[in-house]
């Protein structure tokens, strides 16, 4: 199965402990295909190198967490320009979807992404109710 989880999970493991075991169970899973691009992880990089995450997160274990994520993931390309989230930042997400087909989308973005429900043959879903649907 692939998928894409969006930068705000990622964000929420590297600062919470709970959200990092939670994710853990997707990222320990070797049947799992998680699609990375280079748009997704210099957003992934930006947002944890903010200052208001050094309280949470050092430069060091920020760029630790990154090559984790580098070695465990499947980098693929991204050339479609999509213009059909809600918010115009989370375009590249579907960018993302459109041209390598995942299964999932995983978001916390309630306000956005989720209310999509599908983009193509995409489903996006929260971690919590993909948790539920594949428990590991």
């Amino acid at each position: 199965m692939r998928i894409v989880i969006d930068t705000n999970l990622f964000i929420s493991a590297a600062i919470n402990a709970h959200s990092r075991q939670r994710l853990d169970a997707v990222l320990l899973n070797t049947s799992l295909t998680i699609l990375l691009d280079t748009t997704l992880l210099a957003e992934i990089n930006e947002v944890i190198h903010r200052s208001k995450f050094s309280q949470y997160v050092t430069d060091n274990q920020a760029d630790s967490f990154l090559a984790l994520l580098i070695e465990r993931c499947t980098f693929v390309q991204t050339t479609s320009i999509i213009k059909a989230s809600p918010d115009p930042k989370d375009d590249f997400l579907l960018a993302l979807c459109l041209d390598n087909q995942p299964d999932y989308l995983l978001t916390g973005n309630k306000l956005d992404l989720l209310a999509l429900k599908t983009f193509g043959n995409t489903q996006i879903v929260t971690l919590t109710e993909f948790l539920a649907l594949f428990p590991g």
